[in-house]
């Protein structure tokens, strides 16, 4: 005997199936949240050394980013060996892929801020804060509202460093950029996506 749609079964399957599906994406938002913490809170590092290190020495800004770029992408290095010592398959594939994205990502920004030139004293670091906002913000339209408004958030800080003295604006960016990037590591390490 056929029994129409919508009945005690038909109820029961889809409940069981959006279930899974709300288990699956909270596990994902887990996974991503929890591997994503450690870079977030080692580039916010290098953030701060490198906005601090130029207000306390401007004539060497140029060398201390630099030193502070290769370090951070050295520890990257060692971040990513660690997160995938034993992986293996689809699992170690899609790990490399997030490191070669940052990769390419931070190449664009580094040529685009060559490229930009702007006579603004502040207009380099500022394209550097929104540029990280708009990578939260498109991870953000992928993997959860913390990342979107966190992308708003940093965008909108680093836009409001345009109207601050030159000096001043190292420090700002220094805890604006590096502080934000910690404090979203520890945030991600932390939050209980369920």
């Amino acid at each position: 005997m056929d029994r129409p749609i919508g009945t005690d079964d038909s109820i029961a399957a889809r409940t069981a199936l959006d279930a899974a599906e709300d288990g699956e994406r909270r596990i994902l938002a887990a996974v991503t949240y929890g591997q994503a913490a450690p870079y977030l809170v080692l580039w916010g590092l290098v953030w701060l050394g490198g906005y601090t290190g130029t207000y306390l020495a401007p004539r060497s800004s140029g060398s201390i980013w630099i030193a502070a770029t290769v370090a951070g992408w050295l520890a990257t290095g060692a971040l990513v060996l660690i997160q995938t010592r034993g992986g293996r398959g689809a699992a170690l594939v899609l790990r490399m892929r997030y490191a070669a994205s940052a990769i390419v990502l931070t190449g664009y920004a580094s040529l685009w801020a060559f490229l930009l030139g702007a006579p603004h004293p502040n207009a380099q670091g500022v394209y550097a804060g929104t540029v990280t906002g708009f990578a939260y913000l498109v991870a953000g339209l992928w993997r959860g509202r913390l990342l979107a408004g966190l992308g708003l958030a940093v965008t909108a800080l680093f836009l409001i460093g345009l109207t601050l003295a030159p000096p001043v604006f190292q420090l700002y960016a220094g805890c604006v950029g590096g502080g934000g990037l910690i404090a979203a590591g520890l945030l991600l390490a932390l939050r209980d996506p369920t």
